[in-house]
């Protein structure tokens, strides 16, 4: 009777997350943190905010970039101590940064202290918006910086027939604070045309051992 129960409640968590129509294209994620769980399975960190990011991918509005915290002004996600991604209402610092992205099949970040007036956008290829979650989503949403329960990974998945092209993130509070971007690129056309070749070189070398040899008497 238990296992029902808590199948239904990480249902209800999934759907409660995501807002119609993106429901129908994408999955998200939320694994606890503090400190970062890591990315997701297949993929690789492509903007960390200590090294140039990773080929196509493009802040066409960057956010500020800060190393340790301070108070009133940001305060690094719990675990974090190099340099992290910050969007801020303060005077002075960058309200919202928008990365754009290749065609992805999910992309995951740490969250850091999760507050609820704080928000991100999952864009599609072309730029529009497929979802925006609010950091309410997410219970607590206190902003207590040390805590495993407000320091999460948030992975989005696109689903069958979708893909994803950038995340923006908004602040409409003191701070939004964010590392450790992590991606799983859809293939490009030419690397599916080297995979299948290699597929059938492989299948076509199969079947010349399978070939009897004949012996001349």
């Amino acid at each position: 009777m238990m296992m029902p129960r808590i199948f239904a409640a990480l249902a209800a968590a999934v759907i409660g997350a995501t807002a119609l129509p993106a429901a129908a294209t994408v999955l998200i994620s939320p694994r606890l943190g503090a400190p970062d769980p890591g990315p997701g399975r297949n993929e690789r960190i492509v903007v960390d905010f200590d090294a140039p990011n990773a080929p196509g991918f493009v802040w066409s509005a960057a956010p500020s970039v800060r190393l340790g915290s301070r108070s009133g002004v940001a305060t690094a996600p719990a675990g974090v101590n190099n340099s992290f991604g910050v969007v801020t209402t303060a005077a002075g610092g960058a309200r919202e940064a928008t990365l754009r992205t290749p065609a992805l099949r999910s992309i995951s970040f740490y969250w850091g202290s999760v507050d609820a007036h704080n928000r991100v956008q999952l864009l599609g290829t072309a730029g529009q918006t497929l979802l925006t979650l609010n950091g309410n989503s997410f219970s607590p949403a206190n902003g207590r910086w040390n805590a495993a329960l407000t320091n999460r990974r948030v992975g989005f998945h696109a689903l069958p027939g979708s893909e994803i092209g950038g995340l923006r993130f908004i602040a409409r509070g003191v701070a939004f604070e964010f590392d450790s971007i992590a991606a799983n690129a859809v293939p490009e056309p030419a690397s599916w045309a080297m995979l299948i070749t290699g597929f059938g070189l492989v299948g076509a070398m199969a079947r010349r051992r399978r070939q009897p040899v004949l012996a001349l008497a």
